[in-house]
């Protein structure tokens, strides 16, 4: 697999870098152009280097086995750090992931004076994110290198690139409250989701990609704050972690990944009286249900937030969810144990904390009926399992299949 020198095109207000993506044997008719785009505003802070789509197609390269040619100015620290980084990814995802030979013939460093300055956060408006935004403001951060200036909202990773008013919504919705915090939202927009979808599962692919939209920014940023989805107690292998994050910096560009010392509920807790969050808390996850900031309340996500903001006391205050909602609505919520059993228990030992033990019962309920599911379907063979998942959600169905790509994109 490589990837040509990447280029800087102005298009219909935007700056637009992209790079050539050439297979062995290119798979589930991918894209064979990968970009990232911003405001034409932004053009002056993009230097055209290789650092976004070397980052955001490592992945991409592992999964299809193919060795990475990444023919444009590479960072020596960020090369270095992608073989760390596709090596520790490759054991913790062996069925999925194979470790490749990575070459870069032009290795330079970004010069200093065309370095960014800023500490800017990547941002979904999203528990972990919010919660990020709130740590870095002055009153939370003293050292002005370190107060996030910058929250960059990415089209194209949660939000499919064909619905644009979701995106759009949502992105007047968070510049309206975040603005007055001296926040300049970022609007981006990448393509880079739809590589690796059929092939793997988001969890793994997507630190790379957010990180990717980051790295492009090299004549804005200094500082990159990676908001993390697991606490230290609770780190399982994953896409984004405290443990390969890090690897993915420049010379020029730190990526700080935070909040890992703070559980769901504790961040929950944390922001359950702020504001702006009240206004713009956008965590659900099914595509057809939500719109913009607007959460389904019914999913699996969205009635954990809403049990973990109701035992904050909280949950009455935030606008993006349908009310009414009580512990007896805590029944309802059946946890995802995939990844391990990391929301519930946090969550119970803040309630007793709080002594609110009205709530203690109805979690137990929704932590062994998790418990009960994924027994259930680990008595499932994997095969039959993950052939009923494709007959279920068909990859020609999936909102994130380059065919469903409008016309420009």
């Amino acid at each position: 697999m490589k990837l040509s020198t990447p280029e800087i095109s102005l298009s219909n207000g935007r700056v637009v870098l992209s790079a050539r993506v050439s297979y062995d044997h290119r798979p589930l008719n991918k894209p064979e152009t990968a970009w990232i785009s911003y405001p034409e505003k932004y053009a002056p802070f993009l230097s055209g280097r290789a650092d976004a789509f070397a980052a955001g197609l490592l992945p991409l390269a592992q999964a299809l086995g193919e060795d990475l040619t990444i023919e444009g100015p590479l960072s020596p620290r960020l090369l270095n750090g992608l073989r760390e980084y596709q090596l520790a990814l490759a054991f913790w995802f062996p069925q999925k992931l194979q470790s490749v030979q990575i070459t870069a013939p032009q290795q330079t460093i970004l010069p200093a004076r065309q370095a960014g300055q800023r500490c800017v956060t990547l941002f979904s408006g999203g528990v972990d994110s919010s919660f990020a935004i709130l740590q870095h403001l002055p009153q939370n951060q003293p050292d002005p290198v370190y107060q996030v200036r910058g929250a960059l909202f990415i089209h194209g990773l949660d939000i499919p690139l064909q619905n644009q008013a979701s995106y759009a919504e949502s992105l007047q919705t968070f510049d309206q409250h975040l603005t007055p915090l001296g926040i300049d939202l970022i609007p981006c927009a990448t393509n880079l989701h739809y590589f690796t979808s059929g092939l793997l599962n988001w969890g793994i692919a997507h630190g790379a990609v957010i990180i990717a939209c980051g790295l492009a920014l090299d004549g804005l940023i200094a500082n990159l704050v990676v908001p993390s989805s697991y606490s230290l107690s609770n780190l399982i292998p994953w896409g984004s972690s405290p443990m390969i994050d890090y690897l993915l910096s420049t010379e020029t560009i730190r990526i700080i990944h935070h909040g890992v010392t703070q559980s769901r509920m504790e961040k929950v807790a944390a922001i359950a009286n702020w504001e702006p969050a009240q206004n713009f808390l956008r965590v659900c996850v099914d595509e057809n249900e939500r719109y913009a900031v607007n959460n389904c309340s019914k999913c699996e996500k969205c009635l954990r937030t809403m049990s973990m903001l109701e035992i904050s006391g909280a949950l009455a205050s935030f606008k993006t969810f349908k009310q009414p909602f009580s512990k007896s609505d805590i029944f309802r919520w059946t946890p995802h144990y995939e990844f391990g059993d990391v929301w519930v228990k946090s969550t119970i030992h803040y309630a007793r904390q709080q002594k609110k033990t009205q709530y203690v019962f109805p979690l137990w309920v929704a932590h062994w009926k998790a418990k009960l599911l994924s027994f259930v379907r680990s008595c499932v063979p994997r095969w039959l399992f993950n052939w009923l998942r494709k007959k279920k959600f068909p990859y020609q169905k999936d909102p994130f299949n380059p065919d469903f790509l409008p016309p420009g994109f």
